[in-house]
């Protein structure tokens, strides 16, 4: 298949230059036009290259790649300049053009060499799409966008999991879409008419754990007053997805390990041995080694878990995904809500997005967009509408649409908390007002108390760092922070 190339230059002689030395190579195809309007129009006819010509009439280079940027984040551009236009070419560069070439019979060595490299990116691309087509035979990978190298390498192992019936065991932050890999692995595998059964270790409390994995009979204890089937047994001849499996208690890691090892369980109360045939995929964004090491987890059940492991990245090491990633979030969005089809990210946003670090991923990302298409106040989504730098995404957002005024249209006043601190004077803002009661009569400061309700909140939820930011109503990092900062350990 040949490499499609779009020649956008109103010189048409110098058009003609060019698309004469590129129609030397057979693998590339080309096409003239003679403006930046002529060529949105064709975009729909997938190029793989644009050489977009910096000076013309009517919208202009700079304002078509603008557009080229908007509708197809993914196609390389590359600006053909003028001697005297050589500035405006490097800002076209910032705006997310590839790379620029001079006008100039010296310059057509450099034509030929970026030419040359895009079109290997492309050539990967191409593979990486072959790739995607080969895992998505049914449910596909919807949802799971992007061609990073990184990417590539975990749609190679997601492929490679199709071969055998292993247990896989995705590991990655918070955020990263490892459910959405399980049910890829799973939709594409011999099981895919089996069921597709999820267990969130993490949402389960541990005095019930035992019952939802394995089932119970009637009367076996206080409340159960008819038999449960567990999830091994629901997920017979399919998929049992064990997410957030870091969160297992020592007892329960030793029945798991023994159901794996024997294939078969037992229901809470009951005597018969029942026999399952599941594919076990597991999830974590622990370190399990680590866990090992302190002795939180077993290590004969690691080898079981993870016989083959998948490392999903961080969105911050994926490159120009999270770009890819934002398009697709505002076109589902505006498929599903079709007021917002003309919003579009401004090439400020662009770079906003590129810069930030993202440490909630891919699920942080998706929440800011669609908080951002909701709250423009026009067409063009700017860096502010991301909201990306707040401490907390609450407070400008009830600032923006009014929330701070009463009923009567008058500005709310600060409300005294039982330790008389008004709400908002906190001097650490993304932690929230927290009354303890104690047995002493000394004053304790605002550091000492907020020590304090960190240090519990984690202690009373066994040292699930989620579990205890939610107490707390704050964010996950924030409480991460706040162990470090305040020497308490948290995994």
């Amino acid at each position: 298949m040949k490499f499609r190339i779009f020649v956008v230059d109103d010189d048409r002689h110098y058009a003609r230059l060019l698309s004469y030395r590129l129609d030397k190579q057979d693998e590339y195809e080309v096409d003239v036009y003679g403006s930046g309007e002529e060529v949105l129009d064709h975009l729909d006819e997938d190029p793989d290259l644009i050489l977009l010509d910096i000076m013309m009439p009517g919208i202009g280079g700079m304002e078509t790649l603008r557009r080229i940027r908007d509708e197809r984040p993914d196609l390389q551009v590359v600006m053909v300049s003028a001697q005297g236009v050589i500035d405006t070419a490097v800002e076209a560069m910032k705006l997310g053009a590839y790379d620029y070439i001079t006008k100039g019979q010296d310059d057509f060595v450099k034509l030929d060499t970026v030419v040359s490299n895009i079109m290997e990116k492309v050539a990967m691309r191409r593979e990486l799409d072959t790739l995607r087509g080969e895992v998505t035979r049914k449910y596909g990978l919807k949802g799971i966008v992007g061609d990073s190298p990184a990417m590539k390498k975990v749609y190679r192992l997601m492929q490679k999991t199709l071969r055998g019936d292993l247990t896989v065991a995705i590991v990655g932050e918070s955020g990263t879409g490892k459910e959405l890999v399980a049910k890829a692995i799973h939709y594409n595998s011999d099981r895919k008419r089996g069921p597709f059964v999820v267990v969130n270790c993490a949402a389960i409390p541990r005095d019930l754990m035992e019952s939802e994995f394995f089932g119970h009979e009637k009367g076996s204890f206080t409340g159960a007053h008819a038999r449960k089937i567990g999830k091994f047994e629901q997920a017979d001849e399919g998929t049992l997805f064990l997410d957030e499996v870091g969160e297992l208690n020592l007892d329960l890691q030793a029945k798991l390990l023994r159901a794996l090892q024997n294939r078969e369980i037992t229901r809470v109360g009951g005597n018969e041995t029942i026999s399952f045939d599941a594919r076990i995929i597991c999830a974590t964004n622990k370190d399990i080694l680590e866990m090992i090491r302190k002795g939180t987890f077993r290590e004969d059940l690691y080898y079981r878990l993870f016989q083959f492991p998948i490392q999903l990245p961080p969105l911050r090491e994926r490159g120009e995904d999270v770009l890819l990633l934002a398009h697709h979030f505002m076109r589902e969005y505006t498929k599903a809500h079709p007021d917002f089809k003309s919003k579009h990210l401004s090439s400020e946003a662009r770079k906003a997005i590129l810069d930030h670090s993202w440490p909630g991923n891919v699920r942080e990302l998706k929440n800011a967009i669609e908080r951002a298409i909701l709250i423009s106040d026009s067409d063009e989504i700017t860096p502010s509408d991301l909201m990306l730098h707040e401490k907390s995404a609450i407070a400008p957002w009830t600032e923006r649409v009014g929330a701070s005024e009463t009923t009567n249209g008058t500005k709310a006043q600060p409300e005294a908390s039982a330790n008389g601190i008004a709400e908002g004077e906190e001097e650490d803002e993304d932690v929230p007002a927290v009354v303890l009661s104690s047995e002493s009569d000394d004053i304790l400061s605002l550091e000492d108390l907020k020590r304090q309700a960190v240090e519990r909140a984690y202690t009373l939820c066994e040292g699930n760092v989620d579990k205890a930011a939610v107490e707390l109503g704050i964010g996950r990092a924030t409480m991460y922070r706040l162990l470090k900062k305040y020497d308490l350990k948290g995994d």
